[in-house]
């Protein structure tokens, strides 16, 4: 059988065992059959010649390593006979060939998508919450747990009710054995909350340990992530929340962005803590903001052409 071990090039000279294999078993593979010397685990490779001390290993085609002293055709390949090798690397200005694949049959298929100002297309509509620095993380999870239940996009909190159900009946003085008694399958089924935003897929909060004392280059890298991440096709807009003295500061943030589009044109609200005086300040003012800036009908799907731009 060929589907116990796999060749990743054709100019390799081993195998990988994609289940483990025993000592004694006989391994055919394209023709040529294999005597294994040794047990093999799953995802261990054996060699499929004999090799002297020095010789290479080759693996997706290429150098990966030597042997240290003699592997026989069949043996396993371990840290005890082969040592890390690779070829000398170099440049190429060859330009590659590709042939496109035939695409007609989906040329007129068509999906609900999200068409972006820069002709990106996504296929979710999410809004973000990010802070510039590490300091705003507590303040994204105090919006976390606001957002996300009184939006609509928080999963029931069953085992909550349930809790909260069974310290009412504590207080009401129940005992032990009425409260093993009651039904806790008919508690806890909230009503189904239906989406403010009814073209907005969930909120996104992402925070990260970064922002305050970093390198200018670190800065730099921080802020051209997370412009990604808002770039993203499947992004809608953004609430970025700042406290103010950190190193990532927004202006290189917005820069980061243009770098990706110059005519970005995605909502993209900004808060700075110091500014506004105190956190709860800020928060409050980032709740109102954030439900009057989506709007009802912010970036309705509409069909699309999945090979539009082919």
């Amino acid at each position: 059988m060929q589907n116990n071990v796999l060749q990743l090039d054709p100019r390799d000279n081993v195998l990988v065992a994609l289940t483990s294999l025993r000592k004694g078993e006989t391994i055919s593979f394209s023709g040529a059959a294999y005597a294994l010397l040794s047990d093999v685990p799953a995802k261990h490779k054996f060699v499929t010649q004999n090799l002297g001390a020095g010789d290479p290993l080759i693996m997706y085609g290429g150098l990966v390593g030597t042997a240290t002293e003699p592997i026989r055709r069949g043996d396993l390949l371990s840290t005890r006979n082969i040592r890390h090798a690779a070829s000398d690397f170099h440049s190429s200005s060859e330009t590659p060939q590709w042939t496109p694949p035939d695409v007609s049959a989906w040329r007129e298929r068509t999906f609900l998508g999200y068409h972006r100002a820069d002709g990106q297309v996504g296929t979710r509509n999410y809004w973000l919450v990010i802070p510039l620095v590490f300091c705003e993380n507590r303040n994204l999870a105090v919006l976390k747990q606001a957002f996300e239940e009184e939006l609509g996009f928080a999963l029931p909190q069953i085992y909550r009710r349930q809790v909260a159900e069974l310290v009412g009946l504590y207080r009401e003085g129940k005992t032990a054995q009425d409260i093993e008694k009651f039904p806790f399958n008919d508690v806890g089924r909230p009503p189904v909350t239906s989406k403010v935003f009814r073209n907005i897929d969930g909120i996104k909060f992402l925070t990260h340990e970064q922002g305050c004392g970093t390198t200018r280059e670190d800065t730099r890298n921080l802020c051209g992530l997370l412009a990604g991440y808002i770039h993203h096709p499947n992004v809608a807009g953004a609430t970025i929340l700042s406290l103010g003295c950190q190193h990532a500061q927004s202006p290189t943030l917005i820069e980061e962005i243009k770098r990706r589009d110059p005519d970005f044109r995605k909502p993209l609200l900004i808060f700075e803590q110091q500014k506004m005086g105190t956190e709860s300040a800020m928060l409050s003012r980032t709740g109102v903001t954030v439900l009057v800036a989506p709007g009802p009908e912010v970036t309705r799907a509409t069909p699309t052409r999945p090979l539009a731009r082919a």
